[in-house]
């Protein structure tokens, strides 16, 4: 996991480990990405809070992303294997099978593909942290965010990707 340099207790505040810095940096990508375009970056959003996969859904479609949501894990599971998502963003605190649980069989149902997840939630102690990373998360992003943060996330989950 790599690490921003936000608050660890912010609301917004990401947490993943290593030198990546976000703030002011141009968040367009680069053609050496492989993708023609945002269109062509698959993005699952998971969230038992239907405000919250409406308004991050919308505001990434606007940026024309292909964006699926599901609102529990079993649901997320059936659209991951059709969809072939790049970028999982999960809550944790899902009904049935948590966050925790859901990571490890994203990651079973991707096989050798390359599968970025973040867990984005209101869960933001260090042992929560910890046990996102344990469970399989690349990121850990502290609910609610913002939304020039969840932007610039994005495109560069797309640039590296």
């Amino acid at each position: 996991m790599q690490h921003l340099p936000t608050s660890k207790t912010a609301p917004g505040s990401v947490d993943v480990h290593g030198p990546k810095v976000f703030g002011g940096q141009d968040t367009s990508v680069p053609a050496k990405t492989g993708f023609s375009g945002n269109h062509d970056f698959r993005i699952l959003l998971i969230d038992d809070n239907c405000d919250a996969i409406d308004s991050m859904g919308a505001l990434l479609t606007l940026l024309d992303y292909d964006v699926r949501t599901a609102e529990n894990a079993e649901s997320a599971l059936v659209t991951a294997i059709a969809f072939r998502p790049h970028l999982v963003l999960s809550d944790i605190g899902l009904p049935g099978m948590d966050g925790y649980q859901l990571a490890p069989e994203l990651r079973r149902v991707a096989a050798d593909r390359k599968l970025v997840l973040a867990a984005v939630t209101s869960y933001g102690l260090a042992s929560d942290k910890k046990k996102a990373r344990e469970a399989g998360f690349d990121y850990h992003l502290v609910k609610p965010l913002d939304a020039d943060m969840l932007i610039e996330f994005v495109a560069r989950q797309m640039q590296e990707y």
